[in-house]
């Protein structure tokens, strides 16, 4: 399925952010990489990251990430839609952990 969604330039030559069913759930993500929006705004935002710091965690260059943040940054109700949805996946596999009897 091809990308849709936000486009960084109109000329093609500004890195894309798209969306596709069938990667990431459908949420948006820088295109030819499995890096979602979300994953670069939540470091950016929550560990203080900066824009060339996540660029080398990730090798990728940071236009890439830029452009993700500009989409975040756009898209705040999208941002928080996404953080709780990850939110309750994560609670229901915390609920769902088999954990060993502590034994001393």
């Amino acid at each position: 399925m091809a990308g849709t969604g936000f486009k960084s330039g109109s000329d093609g030559t500004m890195p894309q952010i798209v969306k596709t069913d069938d990667i990431l759930g459908g949420d948006p993500r820088i295109e030819d990489h499995r890096i979602g929006v979300h994953q670069i705004y939540q470091q950016y935002v929550e560990s203080n990251k900066t824009p060339e710091a996540i660029a080398t965690s990730y090798d990728i260059s940071v236009a890439k990430v830029h452009a993700a943040l500009a989409y975040a940054f756009s898209n705040p109700d999208e941002m928080r839609d996404i953080e709780a949805r990850n939110q309750e996946v994560s609670e229901e596999t915390a609920a769902n952990r088999i954990v060993p009897n502590d034994r001393a």
